[in-house]
């Protein structure tokens, strides 16, 4: 260490000076003195429970923060410093601690730990040294006058502002101009353009202006001189000087109402911290204040006042062009003052939402506001018809002007539906409940999660039974059944009806019926094995009073299981035709139709997958390829997806056809108009009196039959049928004489 120099200590009269010898004795007591103010220091250094946390990646959030640190020890706050413009990480952040010496732990844990593909470093935060009584090797720094610090202040000034590039605000910028390359066009005539800010509020909303830093101050005063004044799309600029944070903040603390608590100022000078290390980032700083004046009303639940929210009401029904100067206005001069009013825009679409938030000074005026909000008409009465009820929960244009005689609650003719507003937290939970709920509604009201019933997994043993082509066949279906579902929103999955698929060609309606009874009998006995799990307590209450009632009137019947079970046959032009016809062959797929979704539940996992290994009919002579294939089928069985309107189409014409002949009974006539239905063909009475119809074919005398169960030729035509019938009658025989000579030349050229 080199020999003390004198030092001359002025007092503030300027009157007396420091001896050497003075001197030399006080430097004597400083060096004793060093090593305390050292280990004090220390000892604060090591107290310090916050942590300045670097080299983040520019995706890390503040919540990826808290969730790194609080897995080891509990935390009190953190924050990652975003950029107002991007929204994205600038590349630092501050977490402080509960306790002191779980930051310690913390820096030997999480320093050089990776975080998101980046190696982090992790160091104490230290604050900026803002008094002027640091003391620097145990000396005090002397305290200079007023005007001294004046005269200093001003000599720094001058000097950063010309070492610092020059920096050029532009206010209101049109809306065309999006990109900082497009802003730095308007000056890069007057000089270079270093960089170019255009801040943005939101994603794709602008905020209005931004900034340009140019090399050489000549060279922004030109540009401010040119540009200034200047109209761009309509828009006259305004160029100025940009002004210091601090200096601006300053400016806008009058213009402030509400305080931040000592946390947040804690926070606030943790970000100073961290914003003095980049000083190209000072313009996007001055935009924060900007951001406020946004969507996002955090400031009023930040303040200290715990009824704010009580103060503050939701508003729905809002007009698309209202602002929240208009409607500011009309809550301020029907109900009272109001601190502040918003609307909510659509982040994706960044146009208003139809909602908004009002806040009153007082909790009086907000709580008379609500009581006499008018409120949505409900149907009270049980015997209201399901037309009704709907019109009146249902979003509608049309409203009922008597709901607000007063017309306080109306604005640009549209009344306004007023509720208490909720925390932030509490919104959260409200809006997920309510998209939960919606999802629940709408996937119950299609079933879609009978879509993956019949999904057969990788990992499954039968899945390795599968052929090549089998596999492809269940991808595809399950790709075409999505589409469909996606596509149109008529379509939803039938709870009793089963699609069934790779079915060979030798199986007909009546073999498919018998597999279908079969497989709930085999899936009872598989269950009582315990090879099968049995279905459960949701599964079994599908369906609700519905399948109650189809039960029910199941055993009533006396009938079995299956409803109906039918293969869908071609022509060899390709064209659909009936099964009983005869003349066409099968295309391999077919439905199967349960009372209840119980046994189509049943039905479906016992079949899915099952290997049909038998032919209903032996072909003599020699096999061919296809008949050999398929002995070693499986079949896709999967529910249906049906249309809503056919089936609600269906279900009526049912209904009422068999509501007809009841009524008509009732009233004395059971043929309804045809005078003949006593002596009609096929037409017999039962014993409690109703007419029942029977097959042509089962009549004495009608025709032969054939073992086949097909009509060869009719002897007689009943003398109670009408010249068309007559004639209609004539008609089939001759059809079916030609297909009768038809049939017999195939099978003569065959042989």
């Amino acid at each position: 260490m080199g020999p003390a120099r004198k030092k001359m200590k002025l007092s503030e009269d300027r009157a007396k000076a420091v001896t050497a010898e003075a001197e030399t004795e006080q430097f004597a007591n400083g060096l004793e003195a060093v090593p305390n103010d050292e280990e004090q220091k220390k000892k604060q250094f090591q107290e310090r429970r916050s942590l300045f946390v670097r080299s983040l990646a520019a995706t890390v959030t503040t919540d990826d923060l808290t969730e790194l640190f609080s897995q080891s020890y509990p935390l009190k706050h953190a924050i990652a410093v975003l950029d107002p413009a991007t929204k994205q990480c600038k590349g630092y952040g501050f977490v402080t601690f509960a306790d002191a010496e779980d930051a310690q732990r913390a820096i030997e844990e999480f320093d050089g730990s990776t975080l998101q593909g980046r190696k982090i470093r992790v160091e104490i935060a230290e604050s900026r040294q803002r008094d002027m009584n640091s003391e620097v090797s145990g000396h005090k720094k002397s305290i200079p006058s007023g005007a001294v610090a004046e005269a200093k202040a001003a000599r720094e000034q001058r000097k950063r502002e010309t070492q610092r590039p020059p920096k050029l605000i532009i206010r209101n910028l049109p809306w065309s101009i999006k990109e900082p390359e497009q802003l730095a066009l308007l000056f890069r005539s007057y000089g270079k353009v270093k960089h170019a800010t255009v801040p943005k509020k939101q994603p794709g909303l602008m905020a209005g202006f931004g900034f340009v830093v140019m090399r050489g101050r000549m060279n922004a005063e030109k540009a401010m001189e040119g540009v200034n004044g200047k109209e761009v799309d309509g828009r006259t600029l305004a160029v100025d000087w940009a002004v210091e944070k601090d200096t601006w903040q300053g400016l806008q603390t009058g213009a402030q109402a509400e305080e931040s608590d000592d946390g947040e100022d804690k926070d606030a000078v943790l970000e100073e911290e961290g914003s003095d290390e980049s000083e190209e980032n000072d313009e996007e700083d001055m935009t924060d204040d900007d951001h406020d004046g946004g969507v996002d009303i955090e400031p009023a639940a930040r303040t200290t006042n715990p009824n704010v929210n009580n103060n503050t009401l939701f508003i729905r029904n809002l007009p698309f062009t209202v602002s929240d100067e208009s409607l500011e206005d009309h809550f301020s001069s029907h109900f009272g003052p109001v601190r502040y009013a918003r609307i909510v825009l659509d982040q994706a679409t960044e146009r208003p939402k139809g909602t908004g938030f009002v806040c009153f000074r007082k909790e009086s005026d907000a709580d008379a506001c609500l009581k006499g909000a008018p409120r949505p008409r409900k149907v009270d009465d049980a015997k209201a018809s399901k037309k009704e009820a709907a019109v009146a929960v249902a979003h509608s244009i049309l409203q009922n002007d008597d709901s607000d005689p007063t017309g306080r609650y109306t604005l640009e003719g549209r009344i306004l539906q007023i509720s208490r507003a909720v925390d932030r937290s509490e919104a959260a939970r409200i809006t997920a409940a309510n998209a939960a709920s919606r999802f629940n509604r709408d996937k119950d009201k299609r079933r879609l999660y009978l879509l993956s019933e019949g999904t057969i997994s990788t990992d499954s043993p039968l899945y390795q039974k599968l052929s090549p082509s089998e596999v492809m066949m269940r991808e595809a279906s399950a790709k075409q059944r999505k589409m469909l579902i996606q596509t149109n929103p008529s379509l939803h999955i039938s709870l009793t009806r089963l699609s069934v698929r790779n079915i060979p060609r030798s199986v007909t309606s009546k073999d498919l019926k018998a597999l279908a009874r079969e497989a709930v009998v085999g899936f009872a006995t598989d269950v009582k094995a315990g090879t099968r799990q049995k279905l459960s307590k949701e599964e079994l209450a599908r369906g609700g009073d519905e399948m109650k009632e189809a039960e029910s009137e199941r055993r009533r019947k006396g009938v079995g299981v299956v409803k109906q079970a039918k293969i869908v046959f071609e022509t060899h032009g390709g064209s659909k035709v009936e099964e009983s016809t005869g003349a066409g062959r099968s295309r391999g797929y077919g439905f199967i139709e349960y009372y209840t979704h119980r046994s189509a539940l049943m039905g479906l996992r016992w079949l899915n997958g099952h290997a049909i290994d038998y032919r209903a009919q032996e072909n003599k002579g020699k096999e061919s390829k296809e008949d050999l294939l398929d002995k070693k089928k499986r079949l896709i069985v999967e529910f249906a997806i049906e249309n809503a309107q056919v089936v609600n189409r269906r279900t009526e014409s049912q209904s009422k056809a068999r509501e007809r002949p009841a009524a008509a009974y009732q009233g004395g006539n059971p043929r309804a108009g045809n005078k003949s239905t006593d002596n009609a063909p096929g037409f017999n009475q039962t014993r409690n009196g109703q007419g029942t119809r029977k097959r042509k074919r089962e009549r004495e005398g009608d025709g032969k039959v054939k073992g086949n169960g097909k009509v060869q030729q009719r002897d007689q035509v009943p003398s109670a049928v009408g010249p068309k019938d007559e004639k209609l009658a004539k008609r089939q025989q001759i059809i079916a004489k030609k297909r009768i000579q038809r049939r017999e030349r195939k099978n003569g050229e065959k042989a």
